[in-house]
């Protein structure tokens, strides 16, 4: 990779991505920016060939190209399997939430639950595959 090319901000980006953030929504929150400004960040990185999306339903995840691809969870990390579907059933069922008749709060618990168990997961540096 050419860091010479990067801004700072951009070697800033890098260096949280190294760290194992690799989500526009958690990225957002670390550089305390809008997911928006995340998400147009390391679509830039991306264009540079810098960093690589990977697209799961709805949702773009990014990793380094000098990284290699996540390997497959062994048999000892059942309960990180267990987190990562149960994130992405909260995934799928969101539009349907958003038809019932729940208010805010509700709403806002659903997402927050979902932005916890993606929090867990790559803490543990697992893949939301």
């Amino acid at each position: 990779m050419l860091r010479m090319t990067l801004t700072d901000r951009e070697k800033h980006i890098v260096d949280i991505l190294r760290r194992g953030i690799n989500s526009p929504t958690l990225l957002a929150s670390e550089l305390k920016i809008t997911q928006s400004g995340a998400t147009q960040a390391l679509q830039k990185l991306e264009r540079k060939g810098v960093v690589k999306r990977t697209k799961i339903g709805r949702n773009a995840l990014y990793r380094l190209t000098e990284e290699k691809p996540p390997e497959e969870p062994s048999l000892a990390d059942e309960d990180l399997d267990l987190i990562r579907e149960s994130y992405h059933a909260l995934s799928k069922v969101w539009s349907h939430l958003l038809r019932l008749d729940l208010s805010h709060e509700e709403l806002a618990k659903v997402r927050e639950a979902r932005n916890l168990l993606e929090e867990i997961l790559v803490r543990r540096g697992k893949s939301l595959d």
